[in-house]
């Protein structure tokens, strides 16, 4: 980003520097413009300066014909042929004559008398410019020198030869300056200031007319050809700038002092832009495969990993370690969310420290982790890895003052022996985790054979199950449930059974866990709960109105909508709900899921009862029959399996029940087989009891025949 800026700033002076740079040289375009009309008036000027000194010495010349055709000319006639020659518009303040180098003759007199008799060969300063004009037999121009008279004025000295180059003398032609500068027209110049110079060889000031303090300034100027050495005529303006920088500079310089700022501006924005959209970019990428908590590789990024491990070939060998944190909800559930990410992030650098570089590391779930080891000469060398992992992993961790001790499941999956391809070898990874945990957690566990074929019964149990549904293999069954208030049987448990098409039986154990891996469950209970809805109506016109227990399972409480679509389905039979209970497990109250839990008390308020299925048989806790909205709890038949000869059973049976009165909770004691038990039931004054001994699950129409002939 550092570096963009330092562009952007380079960028931001390269603007504002032509910005400037284009200010200035419209400016100086204009000065020069400027410059240029001023040049052209100088041209003027100086053709008429230089026309008028031209005019003048044609009175020299006009003398030195009439002399070398007349030597002898008298005064009369001098004063005719001047007054001819000077007329008004020629700058020649006086004109003399020297006859052997000593005036004799001067036109006007009367202001120059005092010239007469005047012989040049006594001033050196003037004979020197009479001995050049006569060695180069040529007018020459002296001057401007100081007259005696006052001013300033040019002499041009023109010599006389007559008869084979006999020296007669020589003619000396006054020009006024102020005069010459006036019939020139440098008078009239009032928008400039000019001055007229002489320079010698050296550059040395020999002689300055106008305004001396143009030199100082920024002048045009040009050389005005004078015989007598280099004249320079120069201009410049009164105000001593040849143009302002106006408006018209500063609306450049603004505008572009603020085009320069916005295309920065835009720059800085363009740049901020794609620097925050490349880190947004890098920021999105980093999490769709990194792990928000840990930073480790998330699902995706495992399953990108792995594709790219499997196309490599069967030549390469690794195993899959696929890692579940035991009773992790229960840390989420007693120590809070943030402390179980703090155990997750632990958990995660102690797996990290027992891996090599080589080695890759992921997590994929909520308390899932899955470890790929590359290139292991043996499968000593993974089970040692996975005992070690173990070990670390058994270790407390510290956690908020708190000394946390987990466990963990690892199942291991080898490549090219347990799958080929990605997906196969993280499923088979994941049976194997499972075999850990069903053989009693804190241990690891190879994918095998028995596993495989366990894999592949449980596939053809599923692909049996859509086919079963499809030909309407699966029935319902109901278990009468007692009111010992009244002797009569107020309620009934609907439970699945399966008969395929060779009228085998299939039982639920063996083909629930199956629909809940799979999630077929979801279809199962629809089936449930239609069936038992059709049923219902059924017995209710058969005139016994008792209450309906359907079972639902975990997974098909994740979903809110599926809610209301049991709410709608109970609702289109005619049925009211509250004569519809449905059964949950206490492990689902363990999972503490607010989802779950908004669903439940959403069923409870539309009337529907909840009962806990199985109560006893899990990690119970009074403290969930509190929070939850629970109507029934339903005692496991392990409570009663060996009562009443069982006093440690009965104990137990009769706090269960103190504690259900006093949080006004009804209870169901399943599997009730004997008359002892149902004896012992009534004692301990329990609510309602089912089992073998009232009745075992019947059809429908045998169940409508039971209530028929029931008697208490």
């Amino acid at each position: 980003m550092k570096r963009y800026l330092f562009v952007i700033f380079v960028s931001f002076c390269i603007l504002v520097t032509g910005v400037i740079w284009f200010a200035e040289n419209q400016h100086s375009q204009v000065v020069e413009s400027r410059k240029r009309v001023a040049t052209e008036r100088l041209g003027k000027l100086r053709a008429a300066l230089e026309g008028q000194i031209n005019s003048s010495l044609v009175t020299a010349r006009a003398l030195q014909a009439e002399i070398k055709l007349s030597p002898d000319i008298s005064p009369e006639r001098y004063r005719l042929l001047m007054q001819e020659l000077i007329d008004g518009d020629v700058p020649v303040r006086h004109v003399a004559l020297a006859p052997n180098l000593i005036i004799e003759f001067v036109y006007p007199l009367a202001p120059n008398k005092a010239a007469l008799g005047f012989d040049y060969r006594t001033s050196p300063a003037q004979f020197e410019s009479v001995q050049e004009a006569i060695q180069k037999k040529q007018i020459v121009i002296d001057g401007p020198v100081n007259l005696i008279q006052g001013g300033w004025a040019l002499i041009a000295r023109a010599p006389v030869f007559i008869n084979d180059n006999k020296l007669w003398g020589m003619i000396a032609v006054v020009i006024d300056i102020g005069d010459l500068i006036a019939s020139s027209g440098l008078d009239s110049v009032d928008d400039y200031l000019f001055a007229l110079k002489k320079e010698n060889g050296n550059g040395d000031h020999l002689f300055d007319f106008g305004d001396a303090s143009l030199w100082q300034q920024d002048y045009v100027a040009i050389e005005v050809a004078v015989s007598t050495g280099k004249w320079i005529l120069a201009l410049a303006p009164k105000n001593a700038v040849w143009a302002h920088r106006g408006s018209i500079y500063w609306i450049i310089i603004v505008a572009g002092l603020l085009l320069s700022f916005l295309m920065t501006a835009f720059m800085y924005n363009l740049v901020t832009a794609q620097s925050r959209l490349r880190s947004a970019l890098v920021t999105i990428d980093h999490q769709a495969h990194f792990d928000s908590i840990t930073d480790l590789p998330n699902r995706r990024a495992f399953v990108d990993y792995l594709d790219q491990l499997t196309q490599k070939g069967r030549e390469q060998h690794f195993a899959i370690l696929f890692i579940d944190l035991d009773h992790f909800k229960e840390v989420n559930d007693n120590l809070g969310h943030d402390a179980g990410d703090e155990l997750l992030v632990s958990v995660s650098d102690r797996l990290r420290n027992q891996l090599r570089g080589s080695d890759f590391i992921a997590r994929i779930g909520g308390d899932e982790f899955v470890v790929v080891i590359n290139r292991f000469t043996s499968h000593q060398i993974i089970n040692d890895l996975a005992s070690q992992i173990n070990r670390q992993l058994s270790e407390p961790f510290n956690l908020r003052q708190n000394q946390i001790q987990t466990t963990c499941s690892i199942g291991i999956a080898l490549y090219p022996d347990d799958g080929i391809k990605a997906s196969e070898l993280l499923k088979n990874a994941d049976l194997a985790m499972y075999a850990a945990k069903t053989a009693g957690r804190r241990t690891h566990y190879f994918f095998n054979d028995e596993l495989r074929e366990q894999t592949e019964r449980q596939n053809a149990i599923h692909k049996r199950m859509r086919e079963g549904l499809k030909r309407h293999e699966f029935y319902l069954v109901y278990q009468p449930i007692i009111d010992f208030s009244t002797g009569k049987i107020s309620k009934c448990e609907a439970l699945l059974r399966w008969q395929d098409e060779d009228g085998n039986m299939i039982s639920p154990a063996e083909f629930i866990p199956v629909a809940e891996r799979t999630g077929l469950i979801h279809e199962l209970g629809q089936f449930v709960l239609e069936q038992a809805c059709v049923d219902w109506a059924v017995v209710h016109k058969s005139g016994y109105p008792i209450e309906v227990s359907i079972n639902r399972s975990e997974r098909e409480l994740n979903d809110m909508e599926s809610a209301k679509r049991w709410l709608s389905c109970i609702s289109q039979h005619g049925i009211p709900n509250t004569s519809i209970t449905f059964e949950i497990t206490e492990s689902l109250l363990m999972s503490n899921k607010q989802r779950q839990l908004q669903i439940l008390h959403y069923l409870r308020s539309q009337g529907v009862q909840l009962a806990i299925d199985d109560f006893g048989t899990g990690y119970s806790s009074i403290n969930y029959l509190q929070r939850y909205p629970v109507d029934y709890i339903k005692i496991d038949r392990s409570f009663l399996s060996q009562a009443p000869q069982n006093k440690v059973q009965v104990a137990l049976l009769d706090a269960l029940l103190q504690v259900a009165r006093a949080l006004d909770i009804n209870v169901i004691a399943e599997g009730v087989e004997t008359r002892q038990q149902w004896e012992l039931l009534q004692r301990q004054r329990c609510d309602f009891a089912q089992g073998y001994f009232i009745s075992e699950p019947l059809p429908l129409n045998e169940l409508l025949k039971f209530l028929k002939d029931w008697q208490f």
